[in-house]
């Protein structure tokens, strides 16, 4: 069983989440659209403001140190950006061109770091006060995604939901490069699906979509792939209803023009490097978490993991640990998270089926398109149940979760509860993984 810590932060999760979703749905319906976002921004600002500084304090208490449990990446990205530094303040920064090599991809955020750094000093209490204001453009953001595919009353459902939800909030207060990567998403799709839904192209909005993509390449490559691959679907498919053929014709010329480019720059030496090895990543993965890791973290089980068995519970997953695992503290203190994902994942089901019938799903085809192929990526990797590396699908998910629960009725309300006793038989048969693999 989880020790009462654990079990406390999991019941305030779960109980915070939903109990404000539906509070503040109600309360904020009625408000004007300006007011609304006002309301958005600030309440999310201040409960990220209030967990910054509550971790900073409690991981101290904790471990002695104010970064997170496990905290091997954090502390890595820290030491490399100090570093960086100072190899720029010595005019050695050839060194660091040769430690990078080409794994472009794990060099983005260091260099962020870095520039924070040398401005502000090394204070690490600064750039997670810099994560609170993206996380709150995140929220904000997700809004107007949401609201300009479905409709202001889901977009509502949808800003509040990123506002509330654990996860996203949880990363603010870390060293992670997470919340700067879903920042970057957001902006990158909502900026593309403003220029599919507009009338014209152009030219600014263009030049911002390639450089937040370039910037991608700096912090995770496949991320970056699948949104490029995302908006050539998107202009290849998208209903003429909501976006005209000749303009999606001048934006897959320059799609395949940036394309081009990209070839050409060193960069596709990542992408290359991915798909050979795509097929041995994963199986290399899980043989680690089952043989070669240390004494009490393998699981004799892990090496059945594989694309098809991850699959079929991408939207769902991952799920909660509900039993003692003491080199899982992170895991053990998300658990209610996670299943909050469980949860409203039901309501994600709900809006594809809805938009399957009503025959609307090519006027949504950037967002299906991006969850689908990172879900793909995802489930094809060795971190599939990985919560840290789902988290760029949270805001999508959670805009079709908002236009499913705008879509409830008596014919599929029915559906709801037997859904949540299948969600507790897979965390009952989850949490039964984790002991037998350990034993």
């Amino acid at each position: 069983m989880l020790p009462a810590l654990w079990i406390l932060f999991g019941f305030l999760e779960v109980i915070c989440f939903f109990y404000f979703l539906n509070s503040l749905t109600k309360q904020w319906n009625k408000i004007a659209d300006k007011r609304f976002e006002k309301k958005l921004f600030w309440t999310s600002f201040w409960i990220r403001i209030a967990w910054v500084l509550f971790s900073f304090f409690f991981y101290t208490a904790m471990s002695g140190v104010p970064f997170e449990f496990e905290a091997g990446d954090s502390k890595g990205y820290h030491g490399e950006a100090m570093w960086l530094l100072g190899l720029v303040q010595d005019g050695k920064l050839e060194q660091y061109r040769i430690y990078i090599g080409k794994n472009y991809s794990d060099m983005g955020y260091p260099v962020y770091l870095a520039l924070i750094y040398s401005v502000f000093g090394d204070n690490i209490l600064i750039p997670r006060l810099i994560k609170v204001v993206l996380g709150t453009y995140i929220c904000l953001f997700t809004y107007k995604i949401a609201r300009n595919n479905f409709g202001e009353s889901t977009g509502r459902i949808a800003g509040i939901m990123t506002m509330l939800v654990p996860n996203l909030i949880y990363y603010c207060g870390l060293h992670l490069k997470e919340t700067e990567m879903v920042f970057l998403v957001v902006c990158f799709i909502y900026l593309a699906d403003k220029i599919l839904r507009s009338r014209k192209l152009t030219l600014t909005a263009i030049i911002w979509l390639g450089l937040i993509g370039a910037v991608l390449f700096f912090f995770r490559t496949v991320l970056a792939v699948c949104l490029i691959s995302s908006i050539m679907l998107a202009a290849l498919f998208t209903s003429q209803r909501v976006s005209a053929l000749g303009k999606r014709i001048g934006l897959i010329v320059m799609l395949i023009g940036g394309i081009f480019f990209l070839t050409t720059t060193p960069l596709v030496d990542n992408v290359n490097l991915y798909l050979r090895l795509r097929n041995k990543n994963q199986a290399n993965q899980m043989k680690n978490y089952a043989i070669h890791r240390d004494k009490g973290q393998t699981n004799k089980l892990a090496v059945y993991g594989s694309r098809s068995v991850f699959l079929p519970f991408m939207i769902m997953a991952p799920f909660p640990t509900l039993i003692n695992i003491p080199d899982q503290p992170n895991a053990m203190m998300m658990a209610g998270a996670y299943f909050t994902r469980n949860v409203y994942a039901f309501f994600v089901f709900m809006a594809l089926l809805a938009l399957y019938k009503r025959k609307k799903l090519r006027e949504h085809v950037l967002l299906l398109a991006f969850t689908a192929s990172y879900i793909f990526v995802l489930a094809s990797s060795g971190f599939a149940l990985s919560e840290r590396f789902h988290l760029p699908l949270i805001p999508f998910l959670l805009i079709f979760s908002a236009y499913g629960i705008s879509q409830m009725n008596q014919n599929n309300k029915k559906y709801y509860l037997p859904y949540l006793v299948f969600i507790v038989l897979v965390v009952i048969g989850w949490n039964w993984f984790k002991i037998a693999g350990r034993s």
